[in-house]
């Protein structure tokens, strides 16, 4: 199972997804080659093999980092899985690519003291995270 972690450039002061309105989409973090070097700059072992799927392997954790198809890049899934020192990870690639992460368990930004879902089945269909979809465009 993976720990899913949605980063965009929120709207200043936003804690957790409902605070984020309807259709808000942010402003773009960059080309695709640009957000690539600064997450390398953070990880300079970060996997290339496909440039829109990153990846970090750690110690203790694999985080796979999707920077969607577009032109630019407007936001970032981290897929991570693994252990405690991926929240590290997450939350210094966020910081350099000046994004706020957020939970999408729980819809709240993600902190230091985070701690991934436990190892339940995925939900059938979004239902019971409606601010997942309504983020996404869906």
């Amino acid at each position: 199972m993976t720990w899913d972690v949605y980063a965009l450039r929120a709207p200043r002061g936003a804690r957790s997804v409902e605070e984020i309105p309807d259709g808000y989409t942010g402003p773009a973090i960059g080309d695709p080659d640009d957000v690539v070097e600064t997450v390398r700059g953070v990880a300079p072992h970060l996997d290339t093999s496909d440039p829109r799927w990153l990846r970090l392997v750690g110690p203790d954790h694999d985080i796979e980092i999707a920077l969607g198809k577009g032109v630019r890049v407007h936001d970032v899934t981290f897929y991570i899985r693994g252990g405690d020192g991926a929240v590290a990870v997450v939350l210094d690639v966020s910081r350099a690519l000046l994004v706020t992460p957020f939970d999408t368990e729980t819809g709240e930004v993600l902190t230091t003291s985070s701690q991934p879902p436990a190892d339940a089945p995925p939900p059938e269909d979004d239902e019971d995270r409606p601010w997942w979809r309504r983020l996404l465009g869906r």
